[in-house]
């Protein structure tokens, strides 16, 4: 092993192996052998994540630390934040998807999303910056999701419409299936982009 390396060659062929993986799923345990003070070490860290970044996009896995039945600790791997790069500012990938915003007065097309924020069109020509806004957000394959959230910017439109940016908030559970759904539809987009050939 090379006297710089951090990591002890199985942990390193653990962590190539997530690469490998094709089967791999999210919400999956990473398996191998960890020293007593690197696996201290990775209990306290808080957040705990693998990055990995893939044809301009940048995925950070989160990584939780539980203890199994035999009393061995696991990390848990679930499903990724997505940055897209290249671009001056760092942006969450976004997903040209229809769903809907239900609010207590109306419903409103989404016609893009992301894990934090949505583009909402039809809005009342009222409302303005800064305004709240409460509803469930409706997607095709998941429960209703409690929104709440912020208008941000008036998004140009050839329609109509009154499109804004929306930036939401999510409970945690609502959260980590949004986050699941969006994983696995940017999986879908990867495979079908940069494998087709």
């Amino acid at each position: 092993m090379d006297k710089h390396q951090i990591l002890t060659d199985e942990e390193l062929a653990m962590l190539q192996d997530l690469g490998d993986a094709e089967d791999m799923a999210a919400g999956q345990f990473l398996r191998g052998n960890l020293s007593l003070p690197l696996q201290s070490l990775l209990q306290r860290a808080s957040p705990l994540t693998i990055e990995a970044r893939i044809t301009g996009h940048q995925l950070r896995f989160p990584l939780h630390c539980t203890l199994a039945a035999e009393g061995h600790t696991e990390l848990r791997i679930a499903a990724p934040t997505i940055t897209e790069l290249g671009s001056p500012h760092l942006r969450a990938w976004r997903l040209d998807e229809k769903a809907v915003l239900h609010t207590s007065d109306a419903e409103y097309e989404v016609h893009s999303l992301s894990l934090g924020g949505l583009i909402v069109a039809g809005l009342p020509p009222t409302l303005a910056k800064g305004d709240r806004l409460h509803g469930t957000l409706g997607i095709e394959g998941l429960p209703p999701l409690a929104l709440s959230g912020t208008l941000i910017r008036h998004v140009q439109s050839h329609h109509k419409h009154h499109d804004w940016a929306l930036k939401f908030q999510l409970d945690k559970g609502d959260q980590e299936q949004l986050r699941d759904w969006l994983f696995q539809r940017h999986q879908d987009a990867f495979v079908q982009t940069y494998q087709g050939d």
